[in-house]
Formats: structure tokens, sequence, C-alpha cells
């Protein structure tokens, strides 16, 4: 809840517990409104309500736990390590008194709790979990001029407009400073104290509280994230610590360090985990769940694997909010958008989509939820993880260690009387036939699989030993999708049809789609400072959608191979992933090259191929 409305649930207890008239409330309001204080603060100075009751009652309203600070004993040495992780001119305008310490988490005394960004804010500056307590206006003020006056310039006092420029101006300051003015003293601190780390845990603990080591894995992550990075690699590969970051799809070499920052590094990343910072002998999961980047919702999906030359973590960046995105906006055509939209319309049947991992498909499954999240439309999801909240979804954590898995909460869902049903993955075949069977029962179903085109997950479906009539009656649509580099605007250029590349690359196409690129402009990757030199900045979706139509149901149930199909979905006018990459290189979106990393070609023409079906 924001201030005022804090003061109002503090004024409404008052009177319904008759701490106060309302006279003298008005009173206290009229003091505050002068004042520029909270209504607390005023009924404190004016001596109203005492303040062991005011505690008491903030405690109900926050329920979060009230403290005194003022009562606190508070060192200077902690005070200095504060002063490091929050700057003091925050402190001193938010009204914030940072009071102890854990590993990873510092307790804030702080006016309210419940306003939701001041704990944001701290976290984003401090690389910290922040747990808050709740005190009132006066003690807090008393505390901080005790502990932190010789630090703040401004005069401290309550500011309704709670300091939030001042923040995010701090956090941008910090992002701004050169890397390397934070990697050196902390490769310094590291050196000082590398042989006790070695052989004692509370040595190694101690380098991991210091501010100076937080503050360095903290910039490490902040800035991948703000870069754009998908995943962040921290690999040990010998004398060195080697960290990558994903962006577009392409691993980068972002930093390299010494070996003696490996395991620092390594423990700190895992107490931000809430993991042990021993070495760990089994590979482990887990979850960086508070604000380490300003205004981005993100969580880091934590994931150690022990290797023979130490322990390598791979960070996976998911957003906890999101805007409602359109299908179009993912990059899809027309075309196959006109197929799923139709399918997506359907009151039931089965809708795959299927790709390697990170091609976008819980993007393109997000989407076809916001498209159907209706006011008379009941929705349900399994996902593991649930990586994005969608208001108006009833979405479940599904966790095999915790015996709630896909088919369960699946068949937990039936009785839950719902429309539409998404599914995280397809694992295994008693999900498989959970799913088909809720197709044929009346329910939209949505999932994906791990198949490498469109025409693969029929034969997925068929190798888990489901029966074809049930596929063949269930499936509405196939979406095979990869996602590929956009060209970067600012330094793309044409490709000249004269050069020797242009022809050598038309001379590797079919003779099919050279006339579609030929039919547009052919650019080509460059490279400048705004894209990091690579030439793509940005990516985007190609799709190939199979819709299952009768001739397909056919093949299906004659259990007939993936190519044969292919041939007639290709016939019926299915538009394969490398034709759909063939478009996006005609509209100058992406590069030649790009298309052939991302899409495998046929090797057999679509005559002979459909010849080939119709005889099967």
């Amino acid at each position: 809840m924001t201030d005022p409305e804090l003061d109002d649930r503090l004024a409404e207890l008052l009177i319904a517990y008759q701490l106060v008239s309302p006279a003298v409330l008005e009173r206290a309001r009229a003091f505050q409104t002068a004042k520029g204080s909270t209504l607390a603060g005023a009924l404190a100075e004016l001596h109203l309500v005492a303040e062991d009751t005011q505690a008491h009652l903030l405690e109900e309203l926050t329920g979060v736990r009230a403290v005194d600070p003022s009562l606190m004993t508070v060192y200077p040495d902690f005070v200095e390590r504060m002063n490091v992780l929050i700057p003091p001119e925050v402190i001193g305008r938010l009204l914030v008194f940072p009071a102890q310490a854990e590993i990873n988490a510092i307790h804030v005394c702080m006016l309210n709790p419940t306003d939701g960004w001041t704990g944001r804010a701290l976290e984003s500056l401090s690389g910290c979990r922040i747990v808050p307590f709740v005190s009132h206006e006066s003690a807090l003020l008393t505390a901080l001029e005790k502990h932190y006056g010789s630090f703040v310039k401004e005069p401290l006092r309550y500011a309704r407009d709670g300091g939030r420029e001042l923040a995010e101006a701090a956090y941008r300051r910090l992002v701004a400073e050169p890397f390397d003015s934070y990697l050196r003293p902390a490769i310094a601190l590291i050196n000082r104290n590398r042989d006790a780390i070695g052989r004692d845990r509370k040595a190694l603990e101690s380098v991991i509280r210091d501010p100076i080591l937080i503050r360095l894995v903290q910039q490490i992550l902040s800035r991948a994230v703000e870069a754009g990075a998908s995943d962040l690699h921290i690999e040990p590969i010998g004398d060195s610590l080697r960290i990558r970051v994903r962006i577009d799809g392409a691993l980068r070499a972002q930093h390299s360090l010494s070996a003696t920052a490996t395991a620092p590094i390594v423990a700190r990343l895992k107490a931000m985990a809430d993991l042990p910072i021993e070495p760990a002998t089994t590979p482990l999961d887990a979850r960086i769940g508070y604000e380490i980047v300003w205004g981005r919702g993100i969580d880091l999906r934590f994931s150690l694997v022990p290797a023979v030359t130490g322990e390598k973590i791979v960070l996976r960046v998911l957003d906890r909010t999101r805007e409602r995105r359109q299908l179009l906006d993912l990059g899809m055509d027309e075309t196959s958008h006109a197929s799923i939209t139709v399918a997506s319309d359907l009151p039931n049947g089965l809708i795959l989509v299927t790709g390697p991992t990170g091609s976008g498909k819980s993007s393109t499954l997000y989407a076809l939820l916001d498209r159907l999240n209706e006011e008379d439309v009941c929705i349900l999801t399994a996902e593991d993880p649930v990586e994005s909240r969608v208001a108006g979804v009833t979405q479940v954590q599904c966790d095999e260690s915790s015996g709630v898995s896909f088919a369960s909460a699946l068949r937990s869902f039936l009785r839950q009387d719902p429309d539409v049903i998404m599914v995280g993955e397809i694992r295994d075949a008693e999900t498989a036939d959970t799913a088909l069977k809720s197709a044929l029962t009346g329910h939209l179903v949505l999932s994906t699989l791990h198949t490498n085109d469109a025409t693969g997950a029929v034969l997925r479906l068929i190798n888990m030993n489901l029966e074809p009539f049930m596929i063949a009656s269930a499936l509405r649509l196939v979406v095979a999708q990869r996602l590929i580099r956009k060209l970067c605007k600012e330094c793309k250029r044409p490709l000249s049809p004269s050069s020797d590349t242009y022809r050598h690359l038309m001379a590797t196409v079919a003779p099919e789609s050279a006339g579609i690129l030929r039919s547009g402009t052919v650019f080509e990757p460059v490279g400048c400072p705004a894209c990091g030199t690579t030439g793509y900045r940005g990516r985007t979706g190609i799709y190939e959608v199979l819709r299952i139509t009768e001739g397909i149901e056919e093949l299906i149930l004659s259990r007939a191979a993936a190519t044969a199909i292919r041939a007639v979905a290709r016939s019926e006018g299915m538009r394969t992933l490398r034709d759909a990459g063939w478009l996006k290189v005609a509209k100058g979106e992406t590069s030649i090259a790009e298309v052939f990393e991302h899409t495998i070609g046929d090797d057999q023409p679509l005559e002979a191929a459909v010849g080939t079906a119709a005889h099967a």
C-alpha cells in the first residue's frame, strides 16, 4: 500500500480501538499536513499515542515485525559496509535504517515495507536480499541521525516523493562506472585471503560478505541483464574463470578473471540462491528471485554442475512480469498467424509448439494464452517453472520432487471445469495420453514437444505408443519454430546481385528459394558499436505450421513416414522453416547465413516427395 493508504489504515485502527477521538485525530492530521510527516510521526511528536502502541498497530497493518532502531547497537564498521552497498544519500532520503546483515540479506527498518518499491530499490542498489522491519518515523530519524547523520548531506526528514529519482540515479551511476573499478579491488581482496579461503569456510564466508565482492558479482549480473543476456555462463577453465553471456542466441565472452576468483564468486552466487557455499558434489538447481536489476522483474534460474575443472554455473534470465504480446509481435507471418488463430478458436483439440531449447516456444504459448484470456474463459496451466505471471490465468508450478508432475496436474485440471489447458511440456507417454484424452473430451490443450520440425511431432507421439486414431482425432495444429538474429538496422548493407558472394549464395539454394530471395533485397551484416560489432541486434521468429487436414489424418492413421507427411503438407501450402527464413531475408530482416545456420533444407524435390507420399 502507498504511504497515504498506510496513514488512512492507521487512522481507522486508532478510531476502531478507541485510542484517539475523531477530534484528536483531526488535530493530528492537521499537524501532519503542516509538518510534512507521516501520521505516526505526527502522533509521536504530539505525544498523542505511545510509540510502543504505534509499533503494535504498524505491525498489525503491515504484517512485518516492528522494531525501534534507536535502541539498537550498531558498530561503525557495519555502517561503513552499508555505505558501500547503499549510498548514504539514498539512506537519508528514503529514511531506511540498515540494522543487521546475514550472508546475503540486509535487515532494514523502514516506514512502509508494504509499498513494494522501497525494498526492490534497495535490492537493486545493494545486490542483497532485503528483509524489512517496520518502524515509526521518530525512531528512524533518531537512529539515522546518530549513525548516518555525518554521511548524509541533506537534512533528515520524511519526503512524500519517496526519493525514487534519487535512488534510480544512484543505480545508474553504479552501472556507468568502469567495470575495472569493481574488479581490481575485488581481486586484491581475494588475493589477500587466498590461502585462508582454501582451508577455512569462515574465511570464504567473510570474503563473500564483503561489500567489495558483493558489488562485483552484482555488477556482473546486472550489466549482463541490461545488455539483453538470456543466459550467463560462469565457467572455471583451468587457469581462469570465464564469464560468457548469450545475447540474441549467440554466446559472447564478457569477462575473463583469474582462477583465484572462482571459489568466492561461485560461493557468492550460491549464497544468492540460498544454497550452501561448500563445494557441491551433485548438480544443483535453485533460483535467485529478488530485484538485482533496477526496474526489471526478473528471476535467475540457477543451475550448477560439478565438473573436473570446478563448478560451472548457468543462470537463465526469466521475466516475472511481462506485457501482453501478440503473435505477430513475435515475427510470425500473416499466413502462419491465420492458421494458428483458426486452430486456437476451436472449442477443443491439441495444439503443439515444437523446437529445441531456447527457440521461443514459451513466448508463443504465452502469446496464445494472452489471446485466449477472456472473462468467460477458464484457463489453467501446468509449468516447470512458471516463467511469467499471467493475470486471470491459474498457473500451477510442477515439481517432480514434490509429487506434482505434468500428468498429475493435468488429471486434476479436468476436475476444475477448464476451457483451456496449457501443459509446459509433453515429456512422457503418460502426459501425452492425458493431453490427448483432454483434447478429445472438450478442452483446448496447448503444449510443447522437443522435435526438429512440425512433422516430427506426429512421429514422436506415435513412438510414445499412442494410438494413431487418437492422435489424428485430437491433434489440430503443430507449430515448429526457431529464433534467428535480426540484422542491425544501423549498419546492414545491401548485397549486390552482381557480386561473387551473391552469386555463390544463390547457387547454394533451391530454385524456388532463389525466386523468393530475388523478390526483395538481400542484406549482409557489417558490425558497428550499436550491435557490439556483431552485425545483428535482436531476434525474430520463423515458423512452420502443420495443419491436420483430412489428408494428413489419413497418413497418421496409416503410420506414414515423416517425409510423406511433410510432402503432403507442403503440397497443401505448408511453409517450411527454411522458406520462412527466406521470406525474412527477402524483407531485409536477417541474413542468408543466419537462415542456413538455423534451418535444414529439403534434399528431395517437392514433386518427387509428393509422389512418394501419395504412394504411401
